[in-house]
């Protein structure tokens, strides 16, 4: 039986490939015709033409197959239509539980994030955190609205299994996580403020995902993360790895204002600002979350900051976006 990937050419959706391919499985990604797939039809991936947004593309889609990873989405903290997240979000994710529903597959590995955990200020959220009632972005409160639909299916009978990964960053990325990496090594990041995040490297999101499908339980969820450090601590192991200047501590009002003046500028660039306004609320409000169940009950073992870090300089480098040579890149 093939496992169908929905999202499966993007970047989160492209580490669960990976992640099954490596472990035998026969893998079919549900994708656009204006998609590009040729990476995966490389490596022996089915693909079935269609769209999130089609339940009947879907269905058809599903025929086969006893597994259906749910992990397509949009993915940006800036700029981005709401209308059209929620679409693809909440509609999206409807369409592949009718599908689902309706095919009678065995098991569903549902992506979600750990932004819609929604622990509060100072608090690290787990699985069994209740969310603070408010939203950081119109990316958490679409994601949340999107598990709060999936959760309504599994009441349905749909066998479930929620993985909820914390910021992802690896080579491949040029989402918000990987343009701060870039900014930062380019010398672009005018200052770092008083804030937390929480990482996950790409291939722990792809082993989570395949092994939450081996050993996950119905109904659970699982949290993917690493790490969760300050912005400062983060600042200065990156800069540690490239080589670049650090970025000053600088006051969280001031960067507010930045965050803000981008946010105008970029209305006219159409490019995205060093720093959303929606990078800068979640940074500052504190985003820490725990992985330890995935470690403990899935066996996920995490890369280390250092190494994920150094990795993904790597890849910069190779691709031409980073101005000088980082102290960590190594010639192949």
């Amino acid at each position: 039986m093939s496992i169908l990937v929905t999202g499966g050419t993007g970047f989160v959706g492209g580490a669960i490939v990976k992640a099954l391919l490596s472990a035998g499985k026969q893998v079919r990604v549900l994708a656009r015709h204006t998609s590009r797939t040729e990476h995966l039809t490389s490596q022996g991936v089915e693909i079935a033409y269609g769209d999130i947004l089609e339940r009947n593309s879907i269905e058809k889609a599903l025929q086969g197959c006893d597994t259906l990873f749910h992990a397509a989405a949009l993915y940006e903290l800036w700029n981005l239509d709401e209308n059209a997240l929620r679409e693809t979000e909440c509609q999206g994710t409807r369409n592949a539980m009718e599908a689902a529903m309706a095919t009678a597959v065995n098991k569903i590995i549902y992506t979600s994030t750990a932004l819609t955990i929604g622990e509060r200020k100072g608090e690290v959220g787990t699985e069994t955190t209740r969310h603070r009632g408010y939203f950081l972005s119109k990316y958490e409160r679409a994601k949340y609205e999107a598990e709060q639909i999936a959760l309504s299916y599994l009441n349905k009978g749909l066998p479930i299994i929620f993985v909820n990964p914390a910021s992802v960053y690896g080579p491949g990325d040029l989402k918000p996580s990987g343009r701060a990496i870039v900014n930062v090594v380019n010398g672009r990041m005018p200052g770092l403020f008083h804030g937390s995040n929480s990482l996950v490297y790409l291939d722990d999101v792809g082993a989570g995902h395949a092994r939450a499908a081996e050993k996950g339980k119905v109904g659970e969820r699982y949290i993917l993360c690493g790490n969760s450090v300050t912005l400062i601590d983060w600042g200065r192991l990156l800069c540690q790895l490239s080589g670049a200047k650090m970025p000053p501590a600088v006051p969280v009002f001031i960067s507010g204002m930045y965050a803000t003046f981008g946010e105008a500028v970029s209305l006219f660039t159409k490019r995205p600002p060093v720093l959303s306004w929606e990078t800068f609320r979640t940074a500052c409000h504190g985003f820490r979350v725990d992985g330890s169940k995935a470690a403990n009950e899935l066996g996920l073992v995490y890369k280390s900051l250092e190494e994920g870090l150094q990795t993904t300089i790597q890849w910069y480098w190779e691709k031409g976006l980073l101005k000088k040579k980082p102290n960590c890149v190594t010639e192949s």
